[in-house]
């Protein structure tokens, strides 16, 4: 009986044997589970990241191909059609004015583009129509592109920063037409183009400088290319802030400095940038003799009539 006894205690398990073995189960599980949690997070967070950049490239894309489809021209004997502020508005109406010849090509500030551009044929120019059908309203080939990042001129956040609600790409489609129908959606066509995109830049290139604003009539002999060399586009996931809006970064990094001529040196992981070369831009650099006279012209105070030979 004593040896069957000894035997059987020798067998059994305590109860803090137990309790150790459980908390090292328990342990154990604890760092399998965490192990797991914090792969699918980083999963997460990398296909979020790849979802952005996926949508970043697209977006950069389309204006890459808009941008490479700048008309560039020496006369497109069109109505002056590229304003995005008042003065330009009523410089583009008045036929004394630079801009007045209609042969304005691009437009641009840091915030916003203005520009024309070639496209092709929509689909249903295509189509076969019978003798009976009224064929669909004429289009040029020639088309006004604007973007610009929409921001709400009279609220604000908690913060007091601006309240951004993306980017809107405007297309008229219907250019130097005698008559066009009001009601024809093909006029002009607004679309918030992307909502994502809180942040938008351009820098233009003039062949020898960087600068933040570009304005084709500048060209004082109506005649002659005046399109960049190239445009840098950039996007970015977080939205402008008051100091953006106001350029008061360029003031700690100004763009006539070589190593800020495309960007700040600070790294944003949510911002995605691209450098256009523009085709049709003028290879002998007319565009910058043109910019480098007006700035003289400027500087001196001279007046048009002044200015002339």
């Amino acid at each position: 009986m004593r040896a069957a006894a000894c035997r059987y205690q020798r067998r059994a398990v305590t109860l803090l044997e137990a309790l150790i073995a459980i908390t090292l189960m328990v342990l154990m599980l604890t760092v399998l589970l965490t192990f797991f949690w914090q792969a699918i997070d980083v999963r997460q967070q990398l296909s979020e990241q790849a979802d952005k950049t996926a949508l970043a490239r697209q977006v950069l894309a389309n204006f890459e191909t808009e941008l490479i489809g700048c008309v560039g021209m020496d006369a497109l004997h069109f109505p002056a059609v590229l304003a995005t502020t008042d003065e330009e508005s009523a410089a583009a109406e008045d036929p004394n004015s630079q801009g007045g010849t209609g042969d304005v090509r691009m437009i641009g500030t840091r915030r916003t583009i203005t520009f024309l551009t070639t496209a092709l044929p929509a689909d249903h120019q295509y189509t076969f129509l019978r003798e009976s059908d009224e064929p669909p309203q004429a289009q040029h080939d020639v088309r006004l592109v604007h973007y610009e990042v929409w921001v709400d001129p009279d609220d604000r956040d908690e913060n007091g920063e601006p309240l951004v609600g993306g980017i809107i790409r405007t297309e008229k489609k219907t250019l130097g037409q005698t008559i066009i129908n009001d009601d024809d959606p093909l006029q002009i066509r607004v679309d918030l183009w992307s909502n994502e995109f809180k942040y938008l830049e351009f820098r233009y290139f003039d062949g020898v400088e960087w600068t933040t604003d570009w304005n084709s009539a500048v060209d004082q002999t109506n005649t002659g290319n005046t399109l960049p060399q190239l445009v840098q586009v950039t996007l970015g996931y977080n939205p402008l802030t008051t100091d953006d809006l106001e350029d008061r970064d360029l003031d700690e990094y100004p763009i006539d400095q070589p190593e800020y001529a495309l960007g700040d040196a600070q790294e944003h992981s949510d911002r995605y940038s691209i450098v256009v070369r523009i085709p049709a831009a003028d290879r002998f650099f007319r565009n910058r003799m043109q910019r480098v006279s007006q700035q003289v012209i400027e500087q001196l105070g001279l007046t048009g009539e002044e200015a002339a030979p």
